[in-house]
C-alpha cells in the first residue's frame, strides 16, 4: 500500500480571532515571525482596494512553517499596526468571480472559527502535486486537483516569489463544505524549488525551532477506525498503532490520530475543543532545556507531557497544545 508522493507535514495553520494578540503570544513563545500580510481588492471597478479574506503570517523553518490567520476587516485602518496591505492584481471582468471564490473561503473560515479558535488547517508536502492529485483520484479521494500559486520567500536578496502547487482535499461527508472535511482544511503542496528554501532567512528562533514534527488529530472513539482508513487513503500508506493511537511515519515527520482519551493520557489536562480537531502538535528545537527556559522567562505555562517533554497547553497556545521535543543530533 505504500506510496511515497507525501514526504512529510508542510505545514499546520491557525485561524485565531485577534491577529496582534497571537503575534504577541507566537513571540513569547520563541517564535520569530513577520508582519502579517493581507490581499485587497477594490470593492468594483475604480475603487480603492480594501482588506479582503484573510491576513497570514508564517514561522518558518528550512522545511514547512506554522501559519496564523485572521479575517480581513473591512476597513484598512483595522488591520494591525505592523501589517502590510497587498493589492491582488485582477482585471475588472474577473473581479466579482474573484470576491465570490475569496468569500466562500472566508465562510469556511468562519464557520471552522465559530467552533473555536484553533488549529483547522493541516497541510502534507508532496514532490509531485500532480502525481498525488492522480493518486488521490485513483483512491477514490476527492480533490480540488493540482492548482498554481506564488509562495514569497524571503532571501538575502530580498524577497522572492517562487511557484507552488497545491490541492485540497475534499470529503464525500455532504455536511462537510467544498474544500474542507470534518476536522478542517486538509491539502498537500508542492513546495518552491530546493534552492529557494535552502536560500531562506528568518529560521533564527529564539527558542531554537527547526522542524515541524508531528500533528495530533483527535476524533471520538467510534471514529477511529473509519478516520484512520481515511487517513490512509490521504497518505497512500498504512498506519501502525501504538496503544489507542494511529500513527503514520511521514519520515521526517508524523500523524498520529487518538481519541479524547488518549490525548489527556498523553497531555495530561488536555481535552480537545470539538471532536474532529487537530488537537496538539510537535516542534522540534535544537536544545530541549534551553527552549524551556525561555518559555517559563517570558510567563508561558509549561505542562509536561506523560513522556517528560514540556508543552503549552492548548488554552494559552491559541486553541492546540504546542509540545517541544529534542531534534536529533548528527
Amino acid at each position: 500500500m505504500a506510496v511515497d508522493d507525501i514526504t512529510s507535514i508542510h505545514h499546520i495553520g491557525l485561524i485565531v480571532r485577534d491577529m496582534d494578540a497571537a503575534l504577541d503570544a507566537f513571540r513569547r513563545f520563541g517564535f520569530q515571525i513577520g508582519a502579517p500580510a493581507y490581499p485587497a481588492l477594490p470593492p468594483s471597478p475604480g475603487e480603492e482596494p480594501e482588506p479582503v479574506g484573510a491576513g497570514n503570517t508564517h514561522a518558518d523553518f528550512p522545511r514547512g512553517f506554522i501559519e496564523l490567520l485572521a479575517l480581513a476587516p473591512q476597513q484598512s485602518d483595522r488591520l494591525p499596526e505592523v501589517a502590510r496591505l497587498i493589492p491582488l492584481q485582477v482585471p475588472d471582468e474577473h473581479l466579482a468571480a474573484t470576491r465570490a471564490v475569496i468569500g466562500q473561503t472566508v465562510a469556511n473560515l468562519e464557520a471552522r472559527l465559530a467552533i473555536a479558535e484553533g488549529a483547522h488547517i493541516l497541510v502534507f508536502a508532496c514532490d509531485d502535486a500532480e502525481t498525488t492529485a492522480a493518486r488521490l483520484e485513483a483512491n477514490g479521494v476527492g480533490s480540488s486537483g493540482a492548482r498554481t500559486a506564488q509562495r514569497p520567500v524571503a532571501t538575502a536578496e530580498g524577497t522572492k516569489l517562487g511557484t507552488i502547487k497545491f490541492l485540497e482535499i475534499n470529503d464525500d461527508d455532504p455536511g462537510s463544505p467544498p474544500g474542507m472535511v470534518p476536522e478542517g482544511r486538509v491539502g498537500v503542496a508542492e513546495d518552491v524549488p530546493a534552492e529557494l528554501l535552502d536560500a531562506q532567512t528568518g529560521l533564527d528562533h529564539p527558542n531554537g525551532a527547526v522542524r515541524l514534527a508531528e500533528c495530533v488529530i483527535c476524533v471520538d472513539e467510534d471514529q477511529l477506525t473509519a478516520t484512520t482508513s481515511r487517513y490512509e487513503r490521504y497518505l497512500g500508506r498504512a498506519a501502525a498503532f501504538d496503544g489507542p493511537s494511529a500513527v503514520f511515519d511521514l519520515g521526517s515527520s508524523r500523524l498520529a490520530l487518538t481519541t479524547a482519551a488518549a490525548l489527556e493520557a498523553r497531555l495530561p489536562g488536555e481535552k480537545p475543543y470539538v471532536t474532529p480537531s487537530l488537537s496538539a502538535y510537535t516542534i522540534e528545537v535544537t536544545d530541549l532545556t534551553a527552549a524551556e527556559g525561555h518559555l517559563r522567562s517570558q510567563g508561558v505555562p509549561v505542562r509536561r507531557t506523560a513522556d517528560g517533554r514540556p508543552f503549552v497547553p492548548a488554552e494559552a497556545a491559541l486553541g492546540a497544545a504546542l509540545v517541544f521535543e529534542q531534534a536529533a543530533t548528527d
